[in-house]
């Protein structure tokens, strides 16, 4: 009988956990734009070994969300305007075909996920809950992701994902938006309403829209 390896689940685990807290903390600014991510105080406060911080290290890198400079260590990168207009170019083309493949390939589990999002939006707005700001970005994020994952394309769905983890953390670290601002500029309902209704032109410039104000507010903010 062939001997089967045992599976290495809490090495597979620690990784993976200290992958999502280190890129919770640089999507929220708390690891700001330029800093160094030291080693020595990551592998003591999460008790870990190198190999599963440099194996999450790696992971980050590849999102583009670590930079890892031989023989001077892990850096949160920073970005520039030419960064914040290259991200916006792309985001228009990947979210506007994303919106149109979404109208035409939409499921109802898919349209309902995105009410799901917007009624938590309307309760963040009423509750205002201590971590509104991180809240409302983290629910803006969620809703363009689950846009990309009605387009049933694995590789827009994970585009739509990776532009949304740069912006949001250049949202974070830039723009002051209050979110009385945010609620009454969203156009989300409308792209809703335009996806369930299967309204491909209608989605589309809504979507155009809402990345253009999205562009605007960071533009003012870093007068690009």
């Amino acid at each position: 009988m062939p001997i089967i390896a045992e599976p290495k689940p809490k090495r597979v685990n620690l990784v993976e956990s200290l992958y999502d807290l280190l890129k919770k903390d640089i999507i929220e600014c708390r690891l700001q734009p330029g800093e160094m991510l030291q080693e020595t105080f990551v592998r003591e406060r999460y008790q870990i070994g190198h190999t599963p911080f440099r194996e999450a290290c790696q992971r980050l890198e590849a999102e583009g969300l670590i930079q890892i400079i031989p023989r001077r260590g892990y850096f949160v990168p920073s970005f520039s305007n030419k960064d914040i207009r290259d991200l916006f170019e792309l985001r228009s083309a990947v979210e506007a075909l994303a919106v149109e493949l979404a109208c035409e390939r939409g499921n109802p589990g898919g349209f309902q996920a995105l009410e799901s999002n917007l009624e938590e939006f309307r309760i963040l707005i009423e509750t205002r809950p201590p971590s509104l700001p991180q809240e409302i970005n983290w629910n803006n994020k969620a809703f363009h992701t689950l846009v990309g994952r009605l387009s049933d394309n694995l590789e827009l769905e994970s585009a739509v994902e990776r532009i949304h983890n740069k912006l949001m953390r250049i949202i974070m670290f830039t723009t002051r938006i209050t979110p009385e601002e945010q609620f009454s500029n969203s156009l989300h309902p409308r792209i809703f309403e335009a996806l369930r209704e299967k309204k491909v032109s209608e989605a589309r410039k809504w979507m155009v829209k809402d990345i253009n104000v999205a562009r605007d507010w960071i533009r003012d903010a870093v007068r690009i």
